[in-house]
């Protein structure tokens, strides 16, 4: 269909689940896989443990899928319920029926899934791309949000660098696949690129075809009207925005906000530093 993320064959959609699902299943602790049907497509959402307490929902980085969390989910849902979502029109167990459109669809079909789930209200966690799902939800359903954290959100606290955006021509179709492996690693400070979730990242991006506006960007009206405590948290040695300028506008504009600057972090902060991230997103939940 027209204007909807789809995998590029039935062998590149096997071959990528297959590698998902075994780092799904790698995750610790007992979990429940739900798929939920919402206005622009199903779903897939995990829940782990069963703490009281309002929960976190955890929205991954653009391609990452909620395999990413492995680091954090542990720790994370020892002390609260945890919802790890995968999102919509991007690879993983998600399914993309009716083209998405705008920001306000990427706030609909988020606040169908937490309708459907019964979650009043959490505690919103997003890196790169799913940072600005959170801020976009924020704006939109800031109801739904007891506090949101921004991961080096992508095009909310800083504009992207030009090399980030120079960069990643080199993921598109019919390039070798070395040239996309290398700006990934760039990105996320060089990291062996042969791990399992770094190869479902790059795999991802060469076997699924996303259809998906670009993020709007967090002007000043727009950081400014957030009603919601953010915690941003950017590492120093990001090339996907100006770290210093983000920090900047976070601490400047966002009315209810605790922004840190990580200096060693890359963009790839919550892998690199998982436990550090599991202690302040759960005293920051604790505080809320």
């Amino acid at each position: 269909m027209t204007g909807v993320g789809h995998f590029t064959s039935a062998q590149a959609q096997a071959s990528y689940l297959a590698l998902y699902d075994e780092l799904i299943a790698a995750i610790p602790g007992e979990r429940e896989t739900r798929d939920v049907s919402t206005t622009y497509g199903q779903v897939r959402v995990y829940r782990f443990g069963s703490a009281e307490g309002t929960p976190f929902v955890l929205l991954h980085g653009r391609g990452a899928t909620s395999a990413m969390w492995e680091p954090n989910i542990p720790a994370l849902a020892a002390e609260r319920t945890v919802y790890a979502i995968d999102s919509l029109g991007e690879p993983g167990r998600s399914i993309q029926t009716l083209p998405i459109a705008s920001s306000a669809d990427q706030a609909a079909w988020l606040t169908e899934v937490f309708d459907v789930l019964g979650i009043e209200k959490a505690h919103v966690a997003g890196l790169s791309g799913g940072g600005w799902l959170t801020f976009n939800l924020a704006l939109h359903s800031p109801s739904r949000i007891a506090t949101a954290t921004l991961i080096e959100p992508a095009n909310v606290l800083a504009h992207f660098s030009k090399k980030f955006l120079l960069g990643g021509f080199s993921l598109l179709p019919g390039l070798p696949q070395s040239f996309g492996d290398r700006f990934l690693g760039w990105v996320s400070g060089d990291p062996d690129m042969t791990q399992p979730i770094a190869r479902l990242l790059t795999t991802g991006m060469r076997a699924y075809r996303m259809h998906l506006p670009i993020p709007n960007y967090g002007t000043d009206d727009l950081l400014r009207s957030l009603q919601v405590p953010v915690l941003a948290l950017l590492g120093g040695r990001s090339v996907v925005h100006d770290p210093l300028e983000a920090a900047r506008r976070a601490q400047t504009l966002i009315p209810h906000n605790e922004t840190e600057l990580w200096p060693e972090a890359t963009h790839a902060l919550s892998g690199e530093f998982p436990d550090q991230l599991n202690a302040r997103l759960l005293n920051f939940a604790e505080r809320a």
